[in-house]
């Protein structure tokens, strides 16, 4: 009796006739005939009759049964339901404006192990309503890593679009790329350009800026990490370059391009140490330490005594502080220090 009910229903439901079909499965329930795969063509009938949340319910029924591709299937099926109605409610507030109560709703939904690929492509684009690209552009990376032919161009478009935004802020118009290049590849290679044509023009600061949105946007090339370090260290800004240096030679491949890299670090090294100097000189005469910032200046010329640039605060820290002739007291300090530190020497060996 339940294989003719259901090659009956099965008939009446491939036919479009659910009403029908869900007549025969009532009639059957009523004689007491019913198992998990009439259920789950119970299922079926309401859904074609838009009556989703019952069907919903006999699917999740079913997760209990012993029929394990029904159970699979009824698992499959209501979680593409549940997919479908957060879809259709973020798609809502979407449209109606509402993007950060949408955004709350794919958290929820997220929380629940409720996600696949639309719902991320619909979060990106919800961030990009609430401006907030680099996350977007984030979510698209990775969805055009399984689908790069559906999520490249806009990927591409929102990359080009957030790197031409920083340029425009600055007064440039970009001369190298636009949303016409046709791969992520393309567009890196235009980004360089971009950088090269800037650095020749003196936009030093600019093209520091858009090496910054490229490596946030998911660009991964180290030329453009030796872009902005030449940029950091045209600024006279050697620390930072040293410390993105070392940061960015850490996920660096290239081997070629990590001998640059040690190269310019010991290169930096000494503009280091004189703006390390230089930052500690400036703390200690905010605080009033004079002594101490005058300490630190003779210090660091005997140390480096041909940096013109420590004898040159020196000088003008002692004209602060009174000093006349402060040239010659430059002479005269470097001269008593050096001479202490002699004797003290002499008396350590002895």
């Amino acid at each position: 009796k339940c294989r003719s009910v259901l090659q009956h229903v099965v008939q009446l439901s491939q036919l479009g006739h659910a009403n029908e079909a869900l007549s025969v499965l009532d009639v059957a329930r009523a004689e007491g005939i019913e198992n998990d795969i009439l259920l789950d063509n119970r299922a079926k009938a309401l859904s074609q009759l838009n009556r989703e949340e019952e069907a919903i319910q006999i699917w999740e029924s079913l997760f209990e049964s012993s029929d394990l591709k029904l159970k699979e299937k009824s698992k499959r099926l209501v979680y593409q339901y549940k997919c479908r109605s957060v879809l259709q409610h973020v798609v809502q507030l979407s449209q109606l404006g509402h993007a950060t109560e949408a955004l709350s709703v794919l958290d929820v939904a997220c929380a629940e192990g409720i996600e696949n690929g639309m719902l991320l492509d619909k979060r990106a684009r919800v961030l990009v309503q609430l401006n907030r690209h680099v996350e977007a552009i984030s979510i698209w990376r990775q969805l055009s890593q399984s689908d790069s032919k559906k999520y490249n161009s806009i990927l591409i478009s929102q990359l080009v679009g957030t790197l031409q935004l920083i340029c425009r802020s600055q007064g440039w118009n970009v001369q190298c790329f636009d949303k016409d290049v046709e791969t992520l590849d393309k567009l890196e290679g235009g980004v360089l350009q971009e950088c090269e044509l800037l650095c020749g023009l003196g936009y030093t600061k600019l093209l520091i800026k858009l090496v910054d949105q490229a490596l946030e946007g998911g660009f991964k090339s180290p030329w453009l990490a030796l872009a902005k370090a030449n940029a950091l260290i045209e600024l006279e800004q050697f620390v930072d370059a040293k410390n993105f240096l070392n940061h960015s030679k850490e996920s660096v491949q290239d081997q070629h391009v990590l001998v640059i890299m040690e190269d310019m670090l010991d290169a930096l090294s000494s503009d280091v140490e004189v703006e390390l100097v230089v930052r500690a000189l400036v703390s200690l005469k905010a605080k009033g330490d004079l002594d101490a910032a005058q300490n630190l200046l003779v210090q660091a010329l005997l140390q480096n005594h041909s940096c013109v640039l420590y004898e040159e605060k020196l000088q003008e820290l002692l004209f602060e502080r009174g000093e006349k002739n402060p040239e010659h007291q430059v002479f005269e300090l470097f001269l008593g220090e050096a001479e202490r530190i002699r004797d003290t020497a002499s008396v350590s060996s002895q």
